[in-house]
Formats: C-alpha cells, sequence, structure tokens
C-alpha cells in the first residue's frame, strides 16, 4: 500500500522517542505541544473505528514545555476494537507498524472498570500484565501478557498527576458490560477490566518495543451505565491524563531525552 508507505516514512522522519494510544475518549494534546503533522488512520493503513470517543488521527507531536520540553511523540488518538469484527492482525497492525517506523516504546491508555474494591472512578492503574481473555484459550489458565515490571509499574504511578497504584488489566471481547457474577470471577485475576489493549501489549511483545499501560478507572465494574457515561468521565480524566504525559514517559523511560 504505496500511501501507507509514505505515511509511515513521515512517522520515520519525524523519529518519535515514544508512541501513544488514547482510549475511549482519553485524546488530548498535553500542554505545549506543537503539532508537526496529522495523518488519518486510513491514511497509514490502519483499520477505524465507529465508536464515539475515537478520531481516527495520528498526530506527530513535540512537548516544549517542562522537563520533558523536546520529547517528541506519535499520538494515536483512537482505536478499533474486536468486537467490531476486527481481526487479531488488524488490531496488532498500528503498533506494529509503528515499530517498523522505528518506534520502540509504546504508552497504552484506556478507559477501564474497577474491580479491586480500593479502587475507584478516577484513578489510574499501571499495569504490569494483561490477563488476555480476547486469546484463544490456551490450557486451563487465562492467557498472561507481561506488560513492564513492578518497580517500572510503581516509577510512573509515583509521576502519574491523579491517585495512581499498580495492577493487572484484563481484557475481554465486549461489548457488553460485565454482569456482577462475572465480575466476582474476573476479580479473581485482575484489579480492572476493559475491552483494548490487549493486541497492542502482543504486538509490542512481537515487535521488540517496550511498553507502559495507563488503565483510566471510569466506573466500577457491573455498575449500571452507557457508553455516554463512560465517555463523560473520560472527557474529565483526559486533561490530566495529557498534562501527565510527559511525566509519565520519562518516569518510564529515564533518559530518553
Amino acid at each position: 500500500m504505496p500511501g501507507a508507505a509514505d505515511a509511515l516514512g513521515r512517522v520515520a522522519v519525524f523519529a518519535p522517542h515514544a508512541a501513544v494510544v488514547f482510549g475511549s475518549g482519553l485524546a488530548g494534546l498535553p500542554p505545549g505541544a506543537v503539532v508537526a503533522a496529522e495523518l488519518g488512520f486510513d491514511e497509514l493503513g490502519w483499520p477505524c473505528t465507529a465508536v464515539p470517543g475515537h478520531c481516527d488521527v495520528l498526530q506527530l507531536v513535540e512537548l516544549t514545555a517542562g522537563r520533558a520540553g523536546g520529547l517528541r511523540l506519535a499520538l494515536a488518538c483512537g482505536r478499533a476494537h474486536l468486537y467490531e469484527g476486527r481481526s487479531g492482525e488488524e488490531l496488532e497492525r498500528p503498533v506494529r507498524s509503528l515499530a517498523a517506523a522505528g518506534v520502540t516504546r509504546v504508552v497504552l491508555t484506556n478507559s477501564c472498570g474497577a474491580l479491586h474494591p480500593a479502587i475507584t472512578p478516577g484513578d489510574v492503574v499501571v499495569c504490569t500484565g494483561v490477563v488476555d481473555l480476547q486469546a484463544p484459550p490456551s490450557g486451563v489458565a487465562p492467557v498472561g501478557l507481561e506488560v513492564c515490571t513492578a518497580g517500572e509499574a510503581a516509577a510512573v504511578a509515583a509521576a502519574t498527576p491523579a491517585p495512581a497504584s499498580t495492577g493487572v488489566y484484563v481484557a475481554v471481547a465486549g461489548p457488553q458490560f460485565e454482569t456482577p457474577a462475572e465480575v466476582a470471577w474476573l476479580a479473581r485475576h485482575g484489579d480492572v477490566v476493559g475491552m483494548s489493549a490487549a493486541p497492542e501489549v502482543r504486538a509490542a511483545r512481537a515487535a521488540g518495543a517496550a511498553c507502559c499501560l495507563l488503565a483510566l478507572v471510569v466506573n466500577r465494574a457491573a455498575a449500571v451505565g452507557s457508553h455516554q457515561d463512560v465517555l463523560a468521565v473520560a472527557g474529565r480524566l483526559s486533561g490530566t491524563l495529557a498534562a501527565g504525559l510527559g511525566a509519565v514517559v520519562t518516569a518510564r523511560w529515564p533518559g530518553i531525552i
């Protein structure tokens, strides 16, 4: 696909220090960010989505303020989902193609529900691993994916400008919210639950890229609500995420700039 190759060539020339994938309603520009280019997901050959809260644009930005000044980021403002009928290859394609363009560090974010009773809406969970219930069954136990070490996650949590802890993310297929019975079972395996991130973690691991996964809690799992409720809370969290993005990246990868 020549058009996609040209678009990814622009990413390679920009040479981002890291890429960031924004989840539902979470996209936002960090303070002092200068946008060097915007590329549509269709230009890049990436799957687009019809889910509200995702805008299918990759922004190439440079931060100009604070300790993260000079940090270059590729911001993917949205993602497609398994429940939209997308294949694993399609869902992995953005991270794999960014890695092919030279990106070696990926920050994944998503809006999620709390499973652990001590986690509440507004919290951020820096995930050390993913329990991948989107993958085909493998043996008796759910498939586990390592994201980062406990120490790396703790450093990011300390730098996050919101109540933050470390934990494990459970990825389910969706798109329905979980029932109380499902939550009781899921809570045996992780601290938060959502419908994304696992394909991107798989892609990063396969491509040799380092990961950071921020799960932003928008509700309690099994609570009565709608996607619009998710977006309302995510919209309030997006500013906090954007403001702390430089600190998160430099905490996860000290000496990146």
